[in-house]
């Protein structure tokens, strides 16, 4: 099973996020403290915390931030155990995927207008015959493979040496790796873009369930 957590990024009071930066790795605290945006700062934040609160719902709340390893491609991952999680933020919301004995990527993107001329080399002739072939609906095209692409790039995890573009989707798969990936398109909420990639099948389920920060803070 995968456990798929989201919660909006609202402004959080000053008292709560001190406190919440007092659970957070030094090292973190000092990234956080070189982003210009309260905002983007946040948003990181609010990740590290619904980790937090998974770990706790799947009965790893032993485990704590400091226990987090980074590979060579600095993909992070909790040693000694069976359990993968990948954080994504984007606009005013922040998700976090976790799941035992798999391999997860998750994406999220705010769908906003941008020039797809400038993302060109990154799709396949196919794929950019795709994006192009309903007009008015070319943004929620691109941001459809956008977020597949994004999202196993996440799951894949080590440092990619090849294009974008060659990392093609059929039928709801990728292989990427020399293993066989699957995709899923999380609709979650308006004006917003989700899709979950995975190496093994769930042939049970995507468990999803939406936070606010009074759920993070009572637990």
């Amino acid at each position: 099973m995968v456990y798929v957590y989201y919660c909006e990024n609202s402004p959080l009071p000053e008292a709560i996020y001190k406190a919440w930066l007092r659970l957070m790795p030094g090292q973190f605290v000092n990234r956080l403290s070189r982003l210009v945006h309260r905002h983007d700062a946040q948003a990181s934040l609010l990740g590290r915390m619904l980790l937090l609160y998974a770990l706790r719902q799947l009965g790893y709340g032993h485990l704590s931030l400091n226990d987090i390893k980074f590979s060579a491609y600095q993909r992070p991952f909790f040693e000694n155990t069976n359990l993968d999680f990948n954080i994504s933020h984007s606009g005013d919301y922040v998700i976090c995927a976790i799941a035992e004995h798999n391999r997860i990527g998750i994406d999220i993107e705010a769908v906003k207008p941008v020039c797809l001329e400038d993302f060109e080399s990154m799709f396949s002739e196919k794929e950019l015959e795709e994006i192009y072939r309903y007009p008015g609906l070319e943004q929620d095209a691109f941001y459809n493979l956008w977020t597949q692409k994004e999202a196993l790039v996440k799951a894949e995890g080590s440092g990619l040496n090849f294009p974008v573009k060659d990392i093609l989707v059929q039928n709801g798969c990728a292989n990427l790796a020399g293993h066989t990936w699957h995709l899923y398109d999380l609709v979650l909420m308006d004006g917003y873009k989700v899709h979950l990639a995975m190496q093994v099948p769930e042939s049970e389920t995507i468990r999803v369930k939406p936070l606010c920060t009074e759920d993070i803070i009572e637990s």
